[in-house]
């Protein structure tokens, strides 16, 4: 990217300050990008944990409740199914990480017994719904982990594309300008220097002559 300006020494003086800051910020932004590589795949293996655990749970959770339907006649489980609904407090609260805004959710269900009658279902189903219920709180926090892992991968990429402009595009471009207007000062300098000894050597022949 080729600049237009004027090749003085105050230019040259603001390109540098520029340089520096510009050299400044593409430090920060590494580190940051470094900081953010750490904390999210920290957080994949996390996320990953959580999730093959939630998953193991939901799957004993299908099983008792598939062995609980085949032992319990028609309406009786729809009836369970309708008496069994339950009001919820879901609560979220926002954390920053790296100025990242993250969202942790929560989730209360009061405690109560079944509200169908257990004489007509089977225990089995009992257990489903009671496994059912004990994993909502983890089923929460790994919604709000999976809502983090993307927000970060978001800001990663931000914070990528801001440091290789940085580091390929406008760092490079302006120590090319520096350089460019050091060669035309120092040229001009030299010229400066020529004419002034032209003179001299002209003047010294005068007087001579003279």
């Amino acid at each position: 990217m080729k600049r237009k300006i004027n090749p003085n020494r105050m230019m040259l003086l603001r390109l540098k300050r520029r340089l520096e800051l510009a050299l400044r910020g593409h430090k920060l932004l590494k580190n940051k990008q470094e900081k953010l590589m750490q904390n999210f795949f920290a957080l994949v293996r996390e996320t990953t944990g959580l999730r093959a655990s939630v998953e193991k749970r939901l799957i004993e959770t299908g099983m008792h409740y598939v062995r609980g339907r085949s032992m319990t006649d028609r309406q009786s489980l729809e009836d369970a199914l309708e008496l069994s609904t339950k009001r919820g407090k879901l609560g979220i609260k926002t954390r920053y990480e790296m100025s990242i805004p993250i969202p942790e959710f929560s989730f209360e269900v009061p405690a109560a017994e079944p509200a169908y009658k257990l004489s007509s279902t089977s225990a089995e189903l009992d257990r489903a719904f009671e496994l059912l219920l004990a994993c909502f709180p983890d089923l929460m926090d790994l919604a709000g982990k999976e809502n983090a892992l993307f927000r970060m991968s978001e800001e990663l990429e931000k914070t990528r594309r801001r440091v290789n402009a940085l580091e390929y595009v406008l760092i490079p471009d302006l120590r090319d300008t520096i350089r460019n207007i050091e060669s035309k000062l120092s040229e001009a300098e030299r010229s400066t220097q020529t004419r002034l000894m032209k003179i001299k050597d002209m003047v010294q022949a005068r007087d001579e002559d003279v």
